[in-house]
């Protein structure tokens, strides 16, 4: 048993192969998700990013090298698979934003501002009936979107019923949910900042490729930062669900 536990703890390998298990997942949703709602006038850029709760969760379980690499390469592969995106503008808006703002950037804030990636919880199904709500508002907000999409509502008043039905929603689903709030009031803060910064990479990946920046910050800016923040705070819940397990068996932090 001690030997068992030592190698489980000690092998690279068994985080690694975690960190190939999380790039794919990534790379598949991503593909879904830039098919279905990408951007009309932005190639691969979707307005509701479901990866970003995994790219947040890699980057705190797996560290800055494994979970960066994860996550950028996981929407690497996504982009490259969805819409045969490989060149500069793709690099900026996937590996850089997926890899740096959305997986990177929570981990250096989680250590900065020590957030416990249990979110103070030693009960993992508390939060369960949490995580259930989330999907529910993840669903919500994409059926806003949709709505959106038929109303043909212009920018930005295109974004206004996705982002009050995530601002309702959340209010009335997440109340009374047991995560200890001195973790998750900052844990919100940074996926919100993360979400906003990669939503901004992206705006730049958007100049690149020949937007204009006031623009692109518009479009896909808007969009990518309330579907990117709506997945990322979804992925809040999945920490304290598996971070305990993660770490028993030497893969998480």
């Amino acid at each position: 048993m001690a030997t068992a536990t030592y190698v489980s703890k000690r092998d690279p390998a068994v985080k690694a192969g975690f960190a190939i298990f999380m790039a794919v997942a990534i790379a598949a949703i991503g593909y879904i998700m830039m098919t279905v709602g990408s951007s009309p006038t932005v190639k691969g850029a979707s307005f509701l990013w479901l990866p970003a709760a995994l790219q947040l969760a890699a980057g705190i379980w797996l560290g800055p090298v494994y979970g960066t690499l994860a996550a950028g390469l996981g929407a690497y592969a996504a982009g490259i698979l969805a819409y045969g995106g490989w060149g500069i503008t793709d690099i900026i808006q996937n590996p850089i934003a997926g890899g740096f703002a959305n997986a990177l950037l929570p981990w250096l804030l989680f250590k900065a501002m020590r957030i416990d990636a249990t979110l103070g919880t030693d009960k993992p199904g508390d939060v369960l009936k949490g995580a259930v709500r989330m999907v529910i508002l993840a669903v919500l907000v994409v059926a806003a979107g949709l709505i959106n999409m038929a109303l043909k509502l212009p920018n930005p008043w295109g974004y206004v019923v996705p982002l009050v039905i995530l601002a309702v929603g959340a209010f009335v689903l997440l109340r009374g949910v047991k995560i200890e709030r001195r973790h998750f009031i900052p844990a919100i803060v940074v996926a919100v900042v993360a979400c906003l910064v990669s939503a901004f990479i992206g705006a730049i990946g958007a100049t690149v490729g020949g937007k204009p920046f006031g623009a692109a910050l518009i479009d896909p800016g808007v969009g990518w930062f309330a579907g990117d923040t709506v997945s990322a705070i979804l992925g809040l819940f999945l920490l304290p669900l598996y971070t305990s397990r993660l770490r028993d068996a030497g893969i998480a932090e």
